[in-house]
């Protein structure tokens, strides 16, 4: 049988063990609310009785493709998923490739959150170092469904920017090297450019 002093030292060893495998806890940096704000601008623009409706889609499209541009280090994006081959390129072939991802990008995620995004309820569990950078956290709370979103956040120019997003632990950028990589172990990176912007001009009908 334990005493009273035996007692409140496992209790307080139990504590500091707790304290030493959390991992930091970190108070909000400015980056969750950056998140905060993007997100509650795109649900502003998605739900506006002004602009509802088919006809008035383009209009909402062209809306959420300048947020998204305003917030997104899309060239950085782009550099990382091109991982080394990036290093073989010249100035001419990465200026390229940057404003073709770029489109492409801004484009397919417009997409999305013109067609999936509502009045979303959103919950943000936190924020943490991710790399050199800043993870934060959302859930999107549907009733059947709960989705978590997290968002890598880079200051750049004094601003919160968002360089990354991952969908269910499914990162956007991971997604392109994956698919980039495995285009240029069997192509080359003209075919690549081509490809591109083949891709770019399907989307422009947005």
């Amino acid at each position: 049988m334990l005493t009273v002093k035996q007692w409140k030292f496992v209790l307080l060893s139990s504590f500091l063990v707790l304290l030493w495998t959390a991992g930091p806890l970190r108070a909000d940096s400015g980056a969750s609310a950056k998140v905060r704000s993007v997100l509650d601008k795109a649900m502003a623009i998605q739900t506006s009785p002004q602009l509802q409706g088919a006809s008035h889609r383009k209009a909402r499209a062209a809306q959420i493709r300048k947020l998204i541009s305003q917030n997104f280090l899309s060239a950085e994006m782009a550099k990382e998923s091109l991982q080394d081959y990036w290093g073989r390129l010249d100035a001419g072939q990465r200026a390229k490739y940057q404003s073709l991802l770029t489109a492409i990008f801004i484009d397919s995620y417009t997409r999305q959150v013109v067609d999936f995004l509502k009045n979303e309820k959103i919950q943000y569990p936190g924020e943490a170092p991710e790399g050199g950078y800043t993870k934060v956290k959302t859930i999107i709370m549907r009733t059947d469904e709960h989705i978590p979103v997290d968002y890598i956040m880079e200051q750049n120019g004094g601003k919160w920017m968002i360089r990354d997003v991952l969908i269910d632990g499914v990162g956007i950028v991971e997604t392109y090297k994956t698919s980039f990589s495995s285009f240029l172990r069997a192509h080359t990176f003209n075919d690549l450019i081509n490809r591109m912007n083949i891709q770019k001009k399907a989307n422009e009908g947005l």
